[in-house]
């Protein structure tokens, strides 16, 4: 059990927290550190300035071709990133004294780079916390042993299908038997490693699944399946929808088409419940008629207009060393907005190549982008979508300019990254 915390309140009303907790949070003397109403209590955001995940795509070159993925719609430069620009990215972080977590991903498979391995050894040595998100295909019993010895934190596997049919149906490939027998013997080598429980050991299993029309009844089976492989999280995304074929297969429209204000509606709370044939129908009707909605003790719809690569204190370097805030500005893209076509714009904060990191991630505008981000004071396109504007992310009816993150539907919730 983690253990209770408890912040002081001194004679001038100040909240101080305990000195554990502000330096995971990454809270600074001076620092301004967002609060907002959470329910009964307050939400604490963690500070702008606290840089706590980096991106690291290796490389965007795949041994697939998946129909979801962003690569079928863009017109880029295959390439992977050189040892060298590695290595820079770990020297400008070597001066912080809490070490951001590594995480190998991207558009492209990490382990299909040939010093993938190398880098995650330099990062592990350096003091990270790794993660790194496969297709599974590579993991072959010399990679997999590796990643054991290097204590690879997190493994995430894409997987969103339990059967060969599904599988093949959204990833365009016949692999998920050689998958299934890559994470059982991962099973097995961490077994052998660290004894009694898979549990105790890394890399920690992670399953990651995309859910369309065409899968969606398979997401209890990849469930259960991820658990018996020994998987300890789930992440389920939306599809986002790059072509006419995938909007037929979005799980989400109606949702899209929910004012994001709606202080007029009625509270609903709704206790913990068994979760079954009588409660699901109830529930779904609940869950598509109101948008203040308190499921659980939780309250549903708080994270639309909030950018989770900000609230995560990330930032992201492509395989060229060009850095971004967040995954989807990496490339430019088409994708739909509802059923209108949207072109993301790619956008840049700096080069690791030309510019050390932690300048790039302390620049004052790249600050006030950050802010601007976490105030989220952009049009309302995913809900609006009625004027050219939302047809690029260049600018919106609010003044702002590229980059314009109204459109953004990471920002609502519907397209999750692990």
């Amino acid at each position: 059990m983690p253990k209770t915390q408890y912040a002081q309140v001194d004679e001038n009303g100040n909240i101080i927290l305990p000195p554990e907790l502000a330096r995971e949070l990454g809270i600074a003397p001076g620092d301004e550190v967002r609060v907002e109403p959470n329910g009964h209590g307050l939400k604490l955001r963690s500070p702008l300035t606290a840089l706590k995940r980096v991106y690291v795509e290796v490389t965007n070159r795949c041994n697939l071709n998946c129909a979801t993925c962003m690569r079928n719609v863009w017109d880029a430069n295959y390439g992977g990133m050189t040892l060298d620009t590695f290595q820079q990215i770990l020297a400008s972080l070597s001066v912080l004294p809490q070490k951001p977590e590594i995480f190998f991903g991207g558009y492209g498979e990490p382990l299909s780079h040939p010093k993938c391995l190398e880098m995650i050894e330099l990062a592990k040595a350096a003091g990270h916390s790794v993660a790194l998100i496969s297709n599974g295909i590579l993991l072959t019993e010399q990679v997999t042993q590796k990643l054991i010895d290097l204590r690879l934190d997190k493994l995430w596997v894409s997987l969103d299908g339990a059967s060969p049919e599904c599988y093949m149906d959204v990833r365009l490939g016949d692999s998920l038997p050689l998958i299934l027998e890559n994470l059982t013997r991962l099973r097995m080598q961490k077994y052998k490693t660290f004894g009694f429980s898979t549990w105790a050991g890394v890399p920690k299993l992670g399953i990651a699944f995309v859910a369309m029309k065409r899968n969606i009844h398979d997401l209890n089976e990849v469930i259960k399946l991820g658990m018996r492989l020994g998987a300890v999280e789930f992440s389920v995304s939306n599809v986002l929808a790059h072509n006419a074929e995938l909007l037929d297969e979005n799980l989400y429209l109606r949702s899209m088409n929910v004012a994001p204000s709606a202080q007029m509606s009625p509270l609903i709370q709704v206790p913990l419940m068994d979760i079954d044939e009588q409660t699901v129908p109830a529930l779904a009707e609940v869950l598509n008629g109101m948008n203040r909605l308190e499921l659980f003790g939780g309250m549903m719809n708080q994270n639309r207009d909030q950018c989770p690569f900000v609230e995560r204190g990330s930032l992201a370097i492509r395989q060229d060393g060009k850095v971004s805030p967040c995954l989807p500005l990496l490339y430019t893209h088409e994708h739909y907005l509802d059923t209108r076509k949207r072109t993301s714009r790619e956008y840049f904060v700096g080069d690791v190549t030309q510019t050390d990191l932690l300048e790039i991630w302390n620049e004052a505008e790249y600050l006030k982008l950050r802010k601007r981000l976490q105030d989220f004071d952009f049009s309302p396109c995913v809900f609006c979508n009625s004027c050219e504007m939302a047809n690029e992310n260049l600018e919106d009816c609010f003044g702002n300019v590229q980059p314009t993150c109204g459109g953004c539907l990471w920002a609502q919730g519907l397209i999750r990254c692990p």
